[in-house]
Formats: C-alpha cells, structure tokens, sequence
C-alpha cells in the first residue's frame, strides 16, 4: 500500500500541472482571437481604438478623435463575437477651437505643426508632401486634437498643390480659412499658383487671402501691347496686382467694343529709374491713338509701331513720342503710319449763315485749300470745320471736294456728301439758272471715277414783296458778308461768286418793280480811263448774271464810277481790296 502511494502521488500532481498548463494556453489562444478580430473590426474606422483582454473580458483604450468614434468602436467591440465583457478606458483627444494647421516650406525643408484630427489625417498630408517633393526634409510637428473643420485635409490638399511652385511658402488653416504665401519659382510658376489655388471649390473651404511675391526676372524685363481688328493683347511682366489690374482697367477703356486678353504674367525686376505703372500707362495712351500696332517696352526702351486712327490720333502720338516721357523710358524705334479710313467719307452743309465742314481729309495742304475756297464761297460765313486728317481717300478727292462746295454754295439749306466716289447732293436752289448748273456739274464737272447724285428743290419767288427801304437792307446785308470776285483784270465773274449772286438775285426779285443801280469800283492801280472802263465792264457782267438769274433787264442798271468812290485809303492792300467792289442801291 505505502508504495502504491508512492506512486499514485506523482503522477496526480503531473496530471494536474498538465491539465493547468492546457487551461492556460487554451485562455491565451482565446484572448489572443479575440484581440486581433477586434482589432480587425476597429481598424478601418477607428484606428485609434487599442484593446487588451484578460479571458473573454475586454477593455478599450486609446485617444478617440470624438464622442462619436469613441462610441462607435464600443459598440463594434461588443458585437465581436465571444467576447463577454466590455470594459471603458478610453479617453478623447482634447479640443481645440480655433483649429489650426500650419505648413511651412523653407530652404532647409518642410515643417508641419498645428493639428490634425488623427494618425490617417498625418499619414494623408506626410504621403501628399512627399509625392510632390520627393527627397524633400519633413518635420512633423503636429499633434492629435479633435475640433477638426470638415474637410481639413482636402482643404490643406488644394493649398498643398501650390508648393511645387515655391521657393519658400507658407499654407495657413484656422478653421475652414486658409491663407497662402508664397514667393514663385519664376513667372510661370506664379501664374500656375494662381491657377491652381483659383480652383478651390467652395465646398472645401475658403481661401482668405494668397499672397504671392514675384520671381525676379533674371534678363530683359519687357512688356507689350498689341491693338488689332480682334482685340487687345498685353504680355510681358507685371510687378504686382494692382499694377496689373491697372493695366487691364485702361486697356480695357482704350475701345471698349473690344476684347482685352491678358497674357502678362507677375515677376519683378522693373528696371531702376522707371515707375512701371506709369511706363505702361503712358505706353497704353499711344495705342489708344493706333488702329493696328504695338507698343513694347524693352528695360527702359519704348518701341511704337503701326497705323494711327487718324491725322489728329497720328498727331497725338507724335507729340507724345517727341516729349521727354514723365515715367523714365526714352524712345527707341516709331513707325508710325495712319489707318485706311473705308469709306472715305467728307460733308458740307448749309444752315442760314453757318457752314459746316466734317469728314475726313487726306492731308492738311487739303484743308487749308478746303477752307479757302470756302472763305471764298461764303465770305465772313461762319465755318465750322470738324474735319480729321486720314489715309483712304479716293483719287481725285481734292476736285471732287471743290466741285461739291461750288455745288453747296448755290444752295440754300443744303448738304453735300461725299462717300467714296459718290457725291449726293441736297438742297434748294435760289434760281432756276443754280438749279440747272449744279445739275450739270454733277453730271459732267467731277473728276474721273466719281458719280453725283443731286436731289434739288427751286425756290420760287415769295409773294409777299419787300418795300424799298426793306430791299437796301437786305441787300446791304448781304454785301456785309461776302463780294464778287473778278478774273485779275477782267470782267469775267468767278464761280466763287456765283452763289452769292445767286441770294443777290433771289432779293431782288422781291423787291417789287424798284430798279437797282450796280456799281463797280475800282483801285487806283493801272490808268484812269482803263480802271473806269474796266469798272463798267464788271457792273455790265453782274447785271447779266442777274438777268440770267431770273431779274427783269429793265429794272436794271449797270454804271461804273471807275476809281472815284474809294471807301479807303489806296496805300494799304487792305483798302485796295475793300475798294475793288459792286455795289447795289435801290433807286427809286
């Protein structure tokens, strides 16, 4: 019996120590299943979530982000199955208001601080930084924190996606706001910042402020501005915002009906001694005189090429390139030219005593020939002359202008018109005789290539007629404004005249049977006997005119007086030219 016991004993004590260490392997097989189907469960969400497991009893611990997520990886922990006790220990981050999120580039690499909501949250931004900078130093200073703005890191993405661009730069969230700065690689860089930061959409976010400081312009630093049929176009460099919204604000004024495309892009580097917002506006007022061209600035070089508006824009811009320029440039090249005016196009008109001369010219010889004919036509007529120098007129331009202010000049309320080779012409004629001669000038008396069109009305004789003392005056009124011109030495009329005599007629015409005296004087140039004779011979063409006009022969009286009625002094030119006349005097 006694070495039965001797026996058993040991072998009961082998099968418990073996029976335990079953026990325990089996509980260490089971906590490690559950631990890692927990874990499993938390990690896609709640990767923050630890667990440890005494037996089937779990406890939960870690930072949760939020109420929320520390709720919910409790409940996935307690629907993992055998699991049977779920036990608390967790605790969460703590908040921050305002939330903020920094990241800065510098020469030596890039820092992060500030907060991000979780470890997903880091690994995102670190995984971004990286694939953009690849090699590039990282600090990561940041720290867990809840009170994250939604989308926090697609925010910081779109900010992010600008630093490739920079030499140095800072990105800067406080909340849903996020402000960037930066200093550009070069000018393409900087356009590509700003084009990338212009596409936050506002579901992320928004951008507050960017501030990007050019890249210097190693080189030339330029700027042009081209002006065409299509529009305006700028280029070249701008050394800050508000000297390229400037720009784009007077261009765009320059024609308004016309498109503006800014291809200008920010670098600095403008040359010393030149203001670059006023170099570029003084450089914009020239084109503003250009139908087609360019003004480019080269360092401190201006550069004007290409066709003015007009003759008045063609002497803008001459005397702007002639002028020390205010902004520091100095000029280099000007080939300037004037815009084809199509069509060509030039007026006359006639209102009372006033004249009207509007349209183009070809050139000023052209408008001082204009105006004294004109002068000559009308006399002391008011002439108002709103005509512009251009290049486009039609051959032959000078006669056919001329041909059409003889026209006008037997007109009363009349216009003429000249549109390329067309001149139409519009009006009342004060005889018969004007109708019939303005019709045949134009019919036959305009140059080779141009056409007349006339469309002219006759005034008849009023009925109602003018007694003597109300004829004088009319006719002395008349002779205030305007004389009758002669051929040197001769009697023969000039067509200058003929308008003039045309209103002398129709006045007379009114005047009842009174019989009117036509006087003609002379100087005291040449002989007596031949200044009388010529005298009468000028009174005896005047009368004939009239009687063509309209003026019975017989109410008519044509006498010549010669060099004996002076009303000045024959020492002057001036009293020569105030003696040589026609006189008209109501006789009886």
């Amino acid at each position: 019996m006694r070495n039965l016991k001797l026996w058993i004993w040991p072998g009961l004590a082998v099968v418990v120590c073996l029976t335990a260490l079953a026990i325990w392997f089996k509980a260490a097989a089971v906590e490690t299943d559950l631990q890692s189907r927990t874990l499993a469960a938390l990690r896609q969400d709640h990767a923050w979530a630890k667990v440890s497991l005494k037996g089937r009893d779990l406890t939960l611990t870690g930072l949760a982000p939020d109420e929320n997520s520390q709720n919910a990886a409790l409940d996935i922990a307690r629907h993992v199955y055998g699991v049977r006790i779920v036990r608390d220990a967790s605790a969460m981050l703590p908040e921050e208001k305002p939330y903020r999120l920094t990241i800065e580039k510098a020469a030596d690499g890039i820092r992060l601080s500030g907060f991000v909501p979780n470890e997903a949250a880091r690994t995102n931004l670190i995984t971004t930084l990286t694939g953009m900078l690849p090699g590039i130093a990282l600090s990561d200073q940041m720290k867990l924190a809840r009170g994250a703005p939604t989308g926090l890191i697609s925010l910081a993405g779109y900010g992010l996606s600008a630093f490739p661009r920079f030499s140095t730069g800072l990105l800067d969230i406080t909340d849903r706001n996020m402000r960037i700065s930066g200093q550009a690689l070069n000018p393409d860089d900087h356009e590509a910042a700003l084009a990338a930061l212009s596409s936050v959409p506002p579901s992320a976010g928004n951008v507050s402020a960017v501030e990007i400081t050019p890249a210097v312009k190693s080189g030339e630093y330029i700027w042009s501005a081209s002006i065409g049929a299509g529009g305006i176009i700028l280029n070249g460099y701008a050394p800050d915002a508000q000297t390229r919204e400037a720009m784009l604000a007077q261009a765009l004024s320059i024609r308004p009906e016309l498109p503006v495309e800014d291809q200008m892009r920010f670098a600095s580097g403008a040359p010393e001694g030149v203001s670059w917002k006023a170099a570029t506006s003084e450089s914009l007022s020239i084109l503003s005189n250009l139908a087609e061209g360019t003004v480019s600035i080269h360092g401190k070089r201006l550069d004007v090429s290409g066709r003015a508006v007009d003759g008045e824009a063609f002497q803008r811009i001459q005397e702007a390139v002639s002028a020390k320029l205010t902004s520091g440039l100095v000029l280099g090249t000007a080939d300037i030219g004037m815009a084809a005016v199509s069509p060509f196009e030039w007026t006359a008109t006639r209102s009372g005593e006033e004249i009207v001369l509007a349209g183009y010219l070809p050139s000023e010889a052209v408008r001082a020939k204009i105006l004294e004919a004109s002068r000559l036509k009308f006399g002391t007529t008011e002439i108002e002359d709103n005509q512009k120098i251009a290049v486009g007129a039609p051959d032959g331009f000078v006669d056919a202008a001329l041909a059409a202010l003889q026209a006008l000049s037997r007109l009363d309320d009349a216009e003429v018109r000249m549109r390329g080779g067309m001149i139409t012409v519009k009006g009342t004629a004060l005889t018969e005789a004007a109708s019939v001669e303005v019709a045949r000038l134009m019919a036959d008396g305009l140059p080779q290539g141009f056409a007349g069109q006339p469309a002219i009305a006759f005034g008849q004789t009023t009925v109602s007629q003018l007694p003597a003392s109300a004829c004088q005056a009319e006719l002395d009124r008349l002779t205030s404004l305007n004389t009758v011109l002669f051929e040197t030495g001769e009697a023969a009329i000039q067509d200058h005249s003929y308008g003039f005599l045309d209103r002398i007629a129709h006045v007379a015409r009114q005047c009842g049977a009174a019989r009117l005296e036509i006087s003609g004087h002379t100087d005291s140039d040449g002989a007596e006997a031949a200044n009388l004779a010529l005298s009468e011979r000028r009174a005896k063409a005047v009368l004939d005119f009239m009687a063509a006009a309209g003026v019975a022969t017989d109410r008519l009286t044509a006498v010549g007086y010669g060099e004996g009625r002076p009303i000045k002094s024959n020492d002057t030119d001036e009293g020569k030219a105030a003696n040589r006349r026609i006189e008209f005097r109501v006789l009886n």
